[in-house]
């Protein structure tokens, strides 16, 4: 079982890194942060906040749009290509197809984060601004990495029972939501209504709650070092993505081929 798993991802791993959307994506994003120490230059304010900022941001825009943009064609793109049939032909079960194809994204996603964070890592380095964040660069990362784990899981859903287009607005609409499921909640609390209190808590507990992983504020004002803050996130991440991998599996199960 293990065995195949590690196959699919291993094999989507390759197919990934040579996408040319990948190429592009990347390549956008290293310009972008490369762009944070000219445009530090032409700052007056926290030259090394500043770096990042606009860097972490970078590393985040753009893994969002790699992971929902190859996420969504995980599925589709073995549909379209017919090979989904040849694979499944030698009794490799659905859900290890699904979970194999979600960790090869997530391994393809950590190394392009990866390459980002090191790349920030070094701008920042260069201005040797004594006590920056640095270390806390990577701790952000991680956090932004994370985030695009969980987008992964829901783009791999979403894909096994829609169209492509569909699972990207799907998945794009998951990421907004996200990022306020906690005010979801805060007010939910504050209505009069009971049901109304009820769903806000329902909806809080199903949606993904991406703020959790949310550090890059933080680290731009220096306040998060230490990587025992990953430690509640890992955890929810694991919880989640399993529940929504779950879901994917048996909706993949049940998928009609003829």
């Amino acid at each position: 079982m293990i065995g195949r798993i590690v196959a699919i991802a291993a094999n989507t791993f390759r197919e990934s890194v040579r996408n040319k959307i990948l190429y592009v994506i990347i390549a956008f994003a290293l310009v972008l942060i490369g762009m944070t120490r000219f445009l530090a230059d032409l700052s007056l304010g926290d030259f090394a906040r500043i770096i990042v900022d606009l860097g972490l941001a970078g590393i985040h825009i753009f893994g969002v749009i790699a992971a929902i943009f190859i996420g969504i064609t995980l599925i589709s793109q073995e549909l379209d290509r017919k090979t989904v049939y040849v694979i499944l032909s030698k009794a490799i079960p659905r859900s290890e197809f699904v979970v194999g194809k979600a960790l090869g994204l997530a391994a393809t996603l950590a190394l392009t984060t990866f390459m980002m964070a090191l790349l920030l890592f070094l701008i920042h380095g260069g201005y040797r601004l004594g006590d920056g964040p640095e270390a806390g660069i990577f701790v952000a990362s991680a956090g932004i990495y994370m985030e695009l784990v969980v987008l992964v899981c829901l783009a791999s859903l979403f894909s096994t029972f829609t169209t492509p287009i569909l699972s990207a607005i799907f998945t794009l609409s998951m990421f907004l939501i996200g990022h306020i499921t906690g005010d979801l909640l805060f007010f939910g609390d504050k209505a009069g209504s009971a049901p109304v209190r009820w769903l806000a808590h329902a909806l809080y507990y199903l949606l993904p709650n991406l703020e959790l992983f949310n550090w890059k504020n933080d680290v731009a004002y220096g306040t998060v070092r230490s990587a025992a803050r990953l430690l509640p996130a890992i955890g929810y991440l694991v919880s989640y993505c399993a529940a929504v991998l779950s879901l994917a599996c048996l909706l993949f199960s049940r998928k009609d081929f003829k």
